[in-house]
């Protein structure tokens, strides 16, 4: 439910509209949806199959509801457009909350039938007790959209033609709007149900006496949706990598969870005395695909600079990757001083294609959306406790407990160890349009970049100490 009611906008009404299928409709920017009931029936058991708990069976399955990021709702409330009757070309109009809406560079909206994000989750799992005292674990879990969110420009118009690598072309800036209102589109948010994602997990676990705890996990992760994840609601559209047509974004990888981890703790407890114990833990990790933080993150798109299918925006336009010389044009281009032929600059792509697993793998195709991970890395962190036991109170134990942590040890020890790696923009975007020749064809520039992967200076790729202090009283 929205208590807030937006200003009533007959000019979204009387614009020009195509949803996602290019069916005409009506986006009425001053409604939002109304409210749905949603249902999230969910069931779950736990059996212990084998006395003791040997052998213990558990899982569920169920609907999940979500949320949206509400600033893309907000968005929709004070974004009405290049609205004539609207300050500054009309009288100021204020609101019921006092403030005075304005006309705004674009007009957002959300589908009348918007149902907030629901995934149906099936996970089933086995603890069984293994020999030599340990314990394993292996767990499946299932994901599929129900309803998720994708964003959508509703003043784009139908192509005009296809490019050679055969995505569709809008006919470039200006041209590309059904309004010729001077706003930027009509960013309508709606619902898919394409997305999905899967998670295997495996670990065991091992006493080793009463002082000491061991354990190793292995897990891997696959994600797909159509939406890369930002913050502004027009942004979504804006900068949202595709193949095809942007109004259809294709099912491709999401930028959250590492495709491969494997984690590694072990906890040891000394006590020396009824007031004096030590504890010591450490935690190792080794994965692929480094943090989430968007290009440069866990997975990477390489997209053209520039308005390749002329929708208007550029940097939304996911490269072709080709086989051979004859598939690209190039215009010279001055570096240094020095002019870079045609020639040169083929023989430096193809030098750059064929140093990239990803791009070498997908020649004479379009790359995918996050379609590239980076490389893998590993961590080590330690934590040392130091209990110090107080005298006793009023009938009460006081204790002090110095903490040391230590992260990213490995770099601590060596500073060429524990160092990331990522994408450097200037890989995953090394093409920039220059223009179209006479045959409609792009023509680019390419940056000369040799080499895709660049040290993450992230503060993950350094070591770090704190130190803390904790009083208890019971």
């Amino acid at each position: 439910m929205y208590f807030t009611e937006p200003v009533d906008n007959p000019f979204a009404r009387g614009l020009t509209a195509l949803d996602e299928d290019r069916r005409p409709e009506v986006v009425d920017q001053s409604r939002l949806p109304d409210a749905k009931p949603l249902f999230s029936p969910r069931v779950g058991f736990n059996w212990n199959a084998v006395g003791e708990r040997s052998t213990q069976l558990r899982g569920g399955t169920g609907i999940f509801t979500g949320r949206v990021p509400f600033v893309w709702v907000g968005n929709v409330i004070s974004n009405p457009g290049a609205n004539p009757n609207l300050f500054p070309t009309a009288a100021p109009k204020p609101t019921k909350r006092g403030s005075v809406l304005a006309q705004s560079f674009d007009l957002n909206a959300m589908d009348p039938d918007f149902k907030w994000p629901q995934a149906w989750t099936t996970d089933i799992a086995v603890d069984q007790q293994l020999p030599w005292a340990m314990r394993g674990t292996l767990e499946l879990l299932y994901a599929k959209d129900i309803n998720n969110v994708f964003m959508r420009n509703a003043d784009l118009v139908a192509p005009t033609r296809s490019l050679p690598d055969g995505r569709p072309y809008y006919g470039g800036f200006g041209a590309n709007e059904l309004n010729p209102d001077g706003g930027a589109g009509i960013y309508v948010i709606d619902n898919t149900d394409e997305g999905y994602s899967f998670n295997v997990t495996a670990q065991l676990r091992k006493a080793l006496g009463d002082a000491t705890n061991v354990g190793i996990g292995y897990s891997f992760t696959t994600a797909k949706n159509n939406l890369k994840s930002t913050e502004i609601a027009s942004v979504l559209w804006q900068n949202q990598p595709v193949q095809g047509d942007p109004n259809k974004p294709e099912l491709s990888y999401s930028e959250f969870g590492q495709r491969h981890r494997i984690v590694g703790d072990a906890t040891y407890t000394k006590t020396w005395s009824p007031r004096l114990r030590t504890q010591v833990g450490a935690f190792f990790e080794l994965a692929e695909g480094n943090r989430f933080a968007g290009a440069g993150g866990n997975r990477y798109s390489f997209i053209y600079s520039g308005d390749v299918n002329g929708d208007g925006t550029g940097g939304n336009d996911l490269i072709y990757i080709p086989r051979s010389q004859t598939e690209i044009a190039f215009d010279p281009v001055v570096r240094s001083g020095r002019t870079v032929t045609a020639a040169e600059q083929w023989a430096e792509l193809d030098a750059f294609i064929e140093q990239d697993d990803y791009l070498s793998e997908h020649r004479g195709e379009i790359a995918e959306r996050f379609g590239a991970v980076n490389p893998w890395y590993s961590n080590l962190d330690v934590r040392v406790l130091q209990d110090l036991g107080l005298v006793r109170v009023g009938g009460r134990s006081h204790t002090i407990q110095l903490s040391v942590d230590l992260l990213n040890v490995g770099n601590l020890l060596n500073s060429d160890w524990g160092v990331r790696k990522v994408a450097s923009p200037a890989a995953t975007s090394p093409l920039t349009l220059t223009r179209f020749n006479a045959a409609g064809a792009p023509v680019f520039n390419f940056s000369g970049v040799t080499n895709t992967f660049i040290d993450d200076p992230d503060l993950l790729s350094r070591w770090r100490a704190q130190v803390g202090l904790r009083y208890f009283f019971n």
